[in-house]
């Protein structure tokens, strides 16, 4: 504040977000594994402040100076508390999030949404650097939301040869319809025993 006027300072960003470096130029795997290891860091953080995002999509993954290790997670504005006993950040009415990247229990507007709903969301996202395409793309809503529900996306080999068979391993645990049964919260580190994907 100075003086009797209230001001908010931002960092001024330089860059690109993902969705229109994807529409440029695809990212080497290198790159992928680099940004989703950086956003996962990003959500591992809010989760233990038992923040739920609800919104994870390229367009809100900003690539500081165009380097995809350097990605900020932006756009909080459909955040909520993980916890029901908790008032949330913004109320819920009806399906909330983006046609496409929603997890299942988000698009059938279920009224506890967990931090598994983000993993599901940045998988979606993992998928598209991967292939080129959302994995449960649709031209209307209601049409995204079945895939959601009942599809299982193309197998990653069939879009692009040479991926290290553990991505498809990665992918399928983060895109489980089954919210108990994707990865637990992401943090630093890759879960114990998880399946090398630089191989």
């Amino acid at each position: 504040r100075v003086g009797s006027e209230a001001y908010l300072v931002m960092e001024w960003l330089e860059g690109e977000d993902l969705s229109q470096r994807l529409k440029s130029r695809p990212l080497r795997l290198p790159e992928i594994l680099a940004l989703v290891r950086r956003v996962a860091e990003g959500l591992a953080f809010a989760h233990q402040q038992d923040i739920v995002h609800r919104d994870i999509k390229p367009s809100n993954l900003f690539l500081r100076g165009g380097r995809p290790e350097d990605v900020l997670l932006l756009d909080f504005g459909l955040a909520r508390y993980a916890l029901p006993t908790l008032v949330g950040v913004t109320r819920n009415r009806g399906a909330i999030g983006t046609p496409g990247y929603m997890a299942p229990e988000q698009a059938t507007n279920q009224p506890e949404i967990s931090p598994s709903a983000d993993i599901f969301s940045l998988g979606c996202v993992l998928y598209e650097c991967l292939t080129g395409q959302s994995p449960f793309a649709a031209r209307h809503f209601a049409s995204a939301v079945e895939k959601i529900l009942f599809s299982t996306p193309t197998p990653l080999h069939a879009l692009r040869a040479g991926l290290p068979p553990g991505l498809q391993v990665l992918v399928d645990r983060m895109l489980d319809k089954d919210p108990r049964r994707r990865l637990p919260r992401p943090g630093p580190a890759a879960p114990q025993g998880h399946p090398d994907l630089t191989e």
